[in-house]
């Protein structure tokens, strides 16, 4: 609570920012009333393997005149990670505000209860059930389908109670791909946040019931939003029970955010085309891509008794680092490598992410120390920081339970200060030196990440001329009314 109203936490991508997410703001106050938004969002690249379509601070600025009171950047490293590391990034880092309530999200079924069920059973791994579960799993797997369609159709399995007539309704519209993929050629579902306004939304009750009226077993079904909001709820019960939970169900009649990129990207029409004609795509980054993978490929040849180079990095195994070697002598796009690797064991978004950690250094060892430290109960992240606040949130900011960072310099310095002590003479100091270290990984990646995306998107004006700088250390954080 913050001067005695809710606090209601979304993660979320805005990618870009939509009626649908217009929407969602607007349901959360007609339910929770007075009440205070907090968005964490991706910064510069997102949870699919490439970079946002608009600068960060254009979304924010779009964000904070929907009527979000505050963007908070989910670091780097998380937010272009799998479900479940977006997930429990997102919540880490509203979690590390100290003041948020409530974590809502965007979901087909709208069923809370139902999600918490699966989240619980996942996370009982002494449970008969969560033992079946993984061995379906595995089953699935092994019979040639992708990890995120065999755990989905497991899970049905298990929950359904081996009734074939239940798990072939709950089966009706599962995903057949990855749990951020569409239905509709392995494009991503980003309805995420586009609820629908049920009858139940004016009660405040904090959670949302299930809905009897809507058609077939929707409330059963595990479609992509859904599993993302699995993600939530056990990333919520793993660091500490740190919100309530609370979901509303998608409209779908308000344009997706993949159609309006795609409408960016290709306009078919007048109404199509962009205000913003500025737009980053990932093939922008295949001269970028094609030179590390030659760093690395020589590295390698350097080593040939050490494991390979392009291994170290989150998301890439043995199998997708040899088809990369294949391909170093050919001149590909970004696109292009990922569709030649793509296979019934990869998705599309799992190369793409791969692609991407080559290309921003974010490796499996960095992730794994990260991860253990703030995804657990005890550790808040080393800083937040801040993109932009409306002016009546304004004050938030002082009650805030970690380091606020509005100003990438000035917290540059700060972290120089810290790290120039040669002796450490105290335990204090020594928590303070390692919390340093783990806020000079994440600050430098994020920092390494906006150089990156800045040479492939040139910035872009918003409606009150306001522009973004396309430098971190000079761009200032953004205050709407």
């Amino acid at each position: 609570m913050y001067n005695g109203k809710n606090v209601i936490g979304i993660v979320t991508e805005f990618n870009p920012f939509h009626e649908g997410h217009k929407y969602l703001i607007d349901s959360i106050r007609l339910r929770y009333g007075d009440c205070y938004v907090v968005a964490a969002m991706s910064g510069d690249f997102v949870q699919r393997g490439e970079p946002a379509i608009y600068d960060k601070y254009e979304r924010t600025w779009a964000a904070l005149q929907g009527g979000v009171d505050m963007v908070v950047q989910i670091p780097e490293m998380f937010s272009t990670s799998s479900a479940e590391d977006f997930a429990a990034g997102g919540v880490a880092t509203l979690r590390s505000l100290g003041f948020v309530d409530i974590l809502l999200f965007g979901s087909e079924s709208g069923d809370p209860d139902h999600l918490m069920k699966i989240a619980d059973l996942e996370l009982d791994s002494g449970s008969k059930e969560n033992a079946k579960l993984n061995a379906a799993i595995r089953d699935n797997v092994e019979a040639g389908m992708s990890y995120a369609k065999a755990r989905a159709e497991a899970i049905s399995l298990v929950l359904s109670g081996d009734d074939e007539k239940a798990f072939e309704n709950i089966l009706d519209s599962v995903s057949g791909g990855n749990p951020d993929e569409d239905l509709n050629n392995g494009k991503k579902s980003e309805n995420i946040g586009e609820p629908g306004l049920p009858a139940d939304a004016r009660e405040g009750t904090g959670l949302l019931k299930k809905d009897d009226s809507s058609s077939g077993t929707m409330a059963s079904r595990l479609l992509p939003n859904d599993i993302l909001g699995v993600e939530y709820i056990k990333a919520v019960k793993r660091q500490g029970d740190c919100f309530r939970i609370d979901c509303i169900r998608r409209n779908q009649k308000f344009e997706s955010a993949h159609a309006i990129r795609d409408a960016i990207k290709n306009p078919q029409s007048e109404d199509d085309v962009s205000i913003n004609q500025s737009y980053a795509d990932v093939d922008m980054l295949s001269d970028m891509l094609s030179y590390r993978m030659l760093q690395l490929y020589y590295l390698d040849r350097m080593s040939p008794e050490q494991p390979s180079s392009f291994t170290d990095y989150l998301d890439v195994s043995r199998e997708i680092a040899d088809a990369l070697k294949k391909q170093i002598h050919d001149r590909m796009t970004f696109t292009e490598r990922i569709e030649a690797i793509k296979s019934k064991n990869y998705t599309y978004t799992r190369i793409s992410r791969a692609l991407l950690h080559i290309l921003l250094g974010i490796s499996k060892k960095d992730v794994r120390v990260l991860r253990g430290r703030f995804f657990g109960e005890a550790d808040m992240m080393p800083y937040v920081r801040i993109l932009g606040i409306r002016k009546r949130a304004r004050d938030m900011l002082g009650s805030v339970k970690t380091t606020v960072v509005t100003s990438a310099s000035k917290y540059e310095k700060q972290l120089f200060s810290v790290r120039r002590k040669e002796t450490i003479e105290t335990p204090e100091e020594l928590i303070l030196s390692i919390n340093a270290s783990h806020a000079e990984t994440l600050f430098n990646q994020d920092m390494y990440s906006a150089d990156v995306y800045n040479k492939v998107y040139s910035p872009g004006e918003c409606d009150d001329g306001l522009i973004s700088y396309g430098n971190e250390f000079t761009q200032k954080f953004l205050i709407a009314d």
